[in-house]
């Protein structure tokens, strides 16, 4: 689907291969050896944690494969570009502040301002919103370079796959907080995946 929002011409398709099975087929074996521990919630502040060690551990482990270790942040931990900044940052580990490309940019909306299905909205000035936060996702990932990115809304998250610098892009199905159970992709699962995707080096830039 084409359209043009503010003199741009936005192109966008399904992104038909994020789903719970092709993650599964990929990741499937280390997500079901690895088990996470419940954290108590603590009754003071929590103490800080020397990270350095570990990235030091496993630094060696992750160039054999290609792989940066990642962390997840407020956007103006990454990267700030001609003061341009994404609400959410994907980012190198152990960077210094402000230093790291965003691997994924996120965008962070509420569901009565924007919404997935407005894409196909009866409302013009709905579906114009729609295209309009891709549009600035999409800014965000060119700047950044990178190939994926996200909008969050308190009722869904929408991946994003870049696929030139000419605003096409492909839009996977949209995954709704409350999804659950065995078998259904979760945000969190989904937010994961992007996470593994902008950790391969070979892979996260589009340049």
């Amino acid at each position: 689907m084409t359209n043009i929002v503010g003199g741009r011409s936005t192109a966008f398709g399904q992104w038909s291969e994020f789903t719970y099975a092709h993650i599964m087929q990929l990741y499937g074996t280390l997500l079901q050896q690895v088990q996470i521990e419940n954290e108590p919630m603590p009754n003071s502040p929590p103490q800080p944690i020397n990270t350095e060690p570990i990235f030091q551990h496993l630094a060696p482990q992750l160039a054999n494969l290609h792989l940066t270790l990642i962390t997840v942040d407020i956007g103006d931990a990454a990267q700030i570009i001609n003061n341009f900044r994404p609400d959410i940052a994907f980012f190198r580990a152990g960077s210094t502040l402000n230093s790291s490309p965003n691997r994924c940019p996120g965008d962070l909306k509420v569901s009565w301002k924007w919404g997935s299905d407005w894409a196909a909205a009866e409302s013009q000035i709905d579906r114009t919103e729609y295209l309009q936060v891709l549009s600035q996702i999409n800014f965000y990932m060119k700047q950044h370079n990178a190939r994926y990115g996200f909008a969050l809304t308190d009722t869904e998250l929408v991946p994003i796959k870049r696929l030139d610098a000419n605003g096409n892009l492909l839009v996977a199905r949209a995954i709704p907080w409350e999804a659950g159970g065995p078998g259904r992709l979760t945000v969190l699962m989904g937010l994961w995946y992007l996470g593994m995707l902008g950790a391969v080096d070979d892979d996260w830039q589009l340049l």
